[in-house]
């Protein structure tokens, strides 16, 4: 376990990041394009396909190893990609050689996470089914992180499909119930996250499903046989009590080895922000992957 410190000041004043409101993941933007293929650099190579409309588009370049990451962005479930999770697929194509899939899955309020499931799967079979002599691994931040976690659980049951060797979590989102009785502690000190506006986006992502299932709420699956973890998160975000919850259920599951990074005073899916730590904890994600 690593622990990053000798942050000064609160990462929110750092970025100029400011706290969302419950209004904030009531109306989410749908007028963004950050992952259009247009967007990415120009030496890459794009596979873009499109499942029941939705984007899963394939970044790679000529020097690309066979190690495959599938990507599952953060947003509350509601919001799309930022231009930040294009910064972060570029660099782990560029510097470290991999081939990265980003899929689009479905958000709230218009869906729920029967169909992004649904999405994902369908996705995950096409993808390991063209590059089936690639490894593949799994990457999600914070409400990806989630969806990440709940869907290797998923996997699991599924014969003949390729497993993800490796799987980074980044301040997953695990419990959208919030029902710890140690967020309360944390809430004021998350720069970012509303915890009324996540209920909320819980809720309606959940759908018929109560909040507890581990289709949405994973950290109520089984942590067994999941293979090699990297699980990132920070003291700083109302997530913290759940993500350590998670390092503890892992740590004593079977065939799953995880390995633990938390930022001290940083604040939830850091790695999205400018700074220093950020770039730092992008690497790490990279070798990750590759050793």
């Amino acid at each position: 376990m690593s622990l990053l410190s000798d942050i000064a000041v609160p990462i929110a004043k750092l970025v100029n990041m400011k706290k969302y409101k419950e209004k904030d993941f009531l109306n989410p933007r749908r007028d963004t394009d950050f992952l259009n293929k247009k967007n990415f650099d120009k030496s890459f190579i794009t596979d873009e396909r499109f499942i029941d409309e939705y984007q899963v588009l394939t970044v790679f370049s000529k020097e690309s190893s066979k190690k495959h990451v599938v990507f599952l962005h953060g947003g509350a479930y509601v919001m799309r990609a930022v231009r930040a999770h294009k910064n972060i697929i570029e660099k782990l194509v560029k510097k470290y050689h991999l081939k990265v899939t980003f899929i689009d899955y479905p958000l709230a309020p218009e869906n729920t996470v029967d169909k992004a499931h649904n999405i994902v799967m369908k996705a995950y079979k096409e993808i390991t089914d063209d590059y089936r002599n690639d490894e593949f691994y799994l990457f999600g931040d914070s409400s990806g992180g989630g969806l990440a976690l709940a869907f290797l659980q998923k996997l699991k049951e599924e014969q003949g499909l390729c497993f993800p060797k490796k799987t980074v979590l980044m301040s997953p989102w695990t419990d959208v119930s919030m029902t710890n009785e140690e967020i309360a502690e944390f809430e004021e000190k998350d720069p970012i996250l509303p915890l009324s506006g996540l209920i909320v986006t819980g809720r309606q992502f959940a759908g018929e499903l109560d909040v507890k299932n581990p289709m949405i709420s994973p950290i109520y699956g089984n942590m067994d046989n999941l293979g090699e973890i990297f699980l990132i998160f920070g003291t700083n975000e109302i997530l913290y009590p759940d993500c350590l919850k998670l390092s503890d259920m892992l740590e004593v599951s079977v065939g799953t080895s995880v390995e633990i990074k938390i930022g001290e005073n940083l604040c939830h899916d850091w790695i999205l922000a400018p700074l220093k730590e950020s770039e730092e904890t992008i690497d790490e994600i990279g070798k990750f992957f590759l050793k």
